[in-house]
């Protein structure tokens, strides 16, 4: 899941995608007759409940309203995040520190009040500056590109990095950091390790300020442990694959700050990953088994966003009067949402990008009028954003890719 980047004025328009399922209206039962009683209830069946919600999915965010007019979608190329009641954007913005014949791109991530409009940056890569400004001590003859300037098609040498949202659990964000570079002789390196943000305060989480000092204490000796098993699993295996993933495991390293959040089935767990750099598949992460961790307090309000339970293909959110699911097809890549009365009549609501990552519940208690102007002006914003930029997937940034900037 990349948040997305600000247009900048070279940018392609995006489109919103609004989907209208009309329901129908049977305003005239009152004016036949009692006779007609039972026709009128089994037509108001029609009707689907009231309910309004944010769906965050995919690389995407979607807004639905259900009246007994019918409901309506409303999708947006963003990723927002929900802190103490207030919806906050998430978005990258490009760090391009080029030269002539140097490229070096790296990323910044911000959120944004969406009241407000404050920005506030909470993630930035310090290895691509780094090497930037290394570069120019070792060439001081270089020349700096100005901001609207394309560098050259082939550099000497790149360095890219990406900054990709990996879950949003209550004020903590998990990310994934992945550099590329390469230089003469098309020689090639790679990194990657995770972290989470705390929202709050902008600053990386320590396990200890996510599950407190005792608990933190207790899950790092198992990671630690799991780090050696899954290490000598490997070197156990006699298969051919295995064994060329035995020769890279010198370039791993166990990094206690190398973790994200995951909620399989709404239970918090800690996903430890190893960071790797190297020239091939060592460049990427060494996962380890999630663990499953006491629930901090933080925790119950996290958990009001994730399906209340799961079956295979589907996934269901039981909200006092009404149900949300979420169906997957193994064919077709969207998932089908569907809404559901107290009396388990369904309504369909239309497709949305997989995997559906939370709900963020506006109806009860509603929305204000200043949070509902500002989520409706960020929905009519976010219909300006590059359509180029909605990379589901993480791939290495390329030197085409263009900052979307406020």
């Amino acid at each position: 899941m990349t948040p997305f980047r600000r247009p900048s004025n070279r940018s392609a328009r995006g489109r919103v995608q609004r989907v209208l399922i009309s329901g129908r209206r049977w305003g005239f039962c009152a004016l036949l007759g009692s006779s007609f009683g039972v026709a009128c209830a089994d037509r108001a069946a029609d009707r689907p409940p009231p309910a309004e919600f944010i769906i965050a999915a995919g690389d995407s965010t979607y807004w639905v309203r259900s009246t007994p007019a019918g409901i309506k979608l409303r999708g947006s190329p963003m990723v927002l995040a929900r802190l103490d009641g207030q919806f906050r954007e998430l978005y990258v913005v490009d760090d391009d520190r080029s030269y002539e014949d140097a490229l070096f791109v790296g990323q910044r991530l911000f959120q944004r009040d969406l009241v407000s409009g404050d920005s506030i940056e909470i993630y930035r890569d310090t290895l691509i500056s780094s090497m930037a400004d290394a570069y120019a001590r070792s060439h001081p003859e270089a020349r700096r590109l100005a901001p609207d300037e394309e560098s050259g098609e082939e550099p000497a040498s790149t360095a890219t990095a990406e900054v990709s949202v990996l879950g949003v659990h209550g004020p903590f964000l998990s990310v994934e950091y992945h550099a590329d570079t390469s230089g003469s002789g098309d020689e090639s390196w790679h990194m990657t390790r995770h972290g989470v943000v705390d929202l709050r305060t902008a600053r990386q989480a320590s396990l200890a300020d996510i599950l407190g000092p005792g608990d933190a204490s207790t899950v790092l000796a198992r990671a630690r442990k799991l780090f050696q098993e899954t290490v000598d699993s490997i070197r156990r295996d006699r298969r051919a694959t295995a064994q060329r993933a035995a020769r890279s495991l010198g370039r791993f390293r166990f990094d206690p700050s190398s973790f994200a959040l995951a909620a399989p089935n709404g239970t918090l767990m800690i996903a430890f990953s190893a960071p790797g750099q190297g020239t091939g598949g060592e460049g990427f992460t060494l996962p380890m088994r999630p663990i499953p961790v006491n629930e901090p307090s933080w925790w119950a309000d996290a958990r009001g966003a994730l399906p209340t339970s799961t079956r295979e293909r589907e996934e269901q959110w039981a909200r006092g009067t009404y149900v949300v699911k979420a169906i997957y097809d193994t064919i077709v890549r969207p998932v089908h949402l569907m809404l559901a009365d107290s009396s388990a009549h369904e309504f369909q609501i239309g497709a949305v990008s997989a995997p559906v990552h939370r709900i963020y519940w506006i109806d009860n208690p509603p929305l204000d009028r200043a949070q509902r102007a500002a989520l409706t002006r960020a929905f009519d914003e976010a219909a300006q954003y590059d359509a180029a930029a909605r990379a589901a997937l993480r791939p290495p940034l390329s030197p085409a890719r263009v900052a979307l900037r406020r």
